[in-house]
């Protein structure tokens, strides 16, 4: 239990479940089911030890920090306001996440690698630079993007997206570093126009990553064709699980298969294929 209650507090579950309990109970109950499933360091990484390791050389490289302080400043300088009713916001990945994801590529040395939700980039930059690390593998992003500048914009975004943006003048995925573009593959445009094409051409795959729109449609279908694209031991990463019903929908038509599932907090599901 010791151990559960660090996990939680180093993702500040505890917070985010006393909220949830005072909100709705049975969400509540859920996200605590979860988190007593959070045995997903040996499902996917191999143990504490490898995960620890992990934490510590994403530490000692600085690039977490270098990538948060760049984009607040730019959004700084983008000096607030709002977009469809929204305060414009950076998006981006919590901390604990991005050490997953880190570690995930690092201890993992995917080969092909598919995420869907870019914005700023600063989860594709972590990605990118584990996959320059280890000397092989890349990346290929969905995004749909929405800008600072509401001109530049000529899409329909998903009200639930909030005022998550990009600054103008900033490409997509600012954030990546310049050097590993040769191994990024940016595609802009919805997923579910974009997704099955690029995974019937790039597949299969080792690691699907869903971070893009929440909706309940949306994370069922990228659930859905993410996990079919995996070759045999890929991992579907599954973030925002929180946002609808999706991933229990999802794990009902696939738990009876052999597959595997373990939560690294209420809001992120990991699935190993069988």
């Amino acid at each position: 239990m010791l151990g559960l209650l660090r996990t939680i507090g180093d993702l500040g579950g505890v917070g985010a479940l006393a909220r949830k309990a005072v909100r709705n109970p049975r969400r509540a109950r859920v996200a605590l089911w979860r988190y007593l499933r959070s045995d997903w360091t040996g499902l996917v990484l191999g143990g504490q030890g490898p995960w620890a390791s992990a934490r510590a050389e994403l530490e000692r490289t600085g690039l977490l920090p270098r990538l948060e302080t760049r984009l607040r400043d730019a959004f700084t300088q983008l000096g607030g306001g709002s977009i469809r009713g929204h305060s414009m916001v950076a998006g981006g990945v919590k901390s604990g996440h991005a050490e997953v994801l880190w570690a995930v590529m690092r201890l993992r040395r995917p080969r092909v690698v598919v995420e869907t939700g870019v914005c700023n980039g600063l989860s594709s930059a972590i990605i990118l630079e584990a996959l320059a690390l280890n000397g092989e593998g890349r990346l290929i992003s969905i995004d749909l993007p929405e800008f600072s500048d509401p001109g530049l914009n000529d899409a329909t975004f998903w009200e639930g997206k909030g005022g998550a943006v990009v600054p103008a003048g900033r490409p997509v995925g600012w954030l990546a570093a310049e050097a590993h573009r040769l191994i990024w593959q940016l595609e802009l445009g919805r997923a579910q126009d974009l997704l099955a094409p690029l995974l019937s051409a790039h597949g299969p795959v080792d690691v699907f990553i869903h971070d893009s729109e929440h909706s309940y449609d949306n994370q069922l279908f990228e659930f859905t064709e993410g996990y079919r694209s995996l070759r045999s031991g890929g991992l579907l990463i599954a973030t925002d699980i929180n946002w609808s019903d999706a991933f229990d929908d999802f794990w009902a038509t696939i738990r009876a298969s052999g597959a595997r599932c373990a939560f690294v907090d209420h809001a992120c599901a990991l699935v190993i294929k069988p």
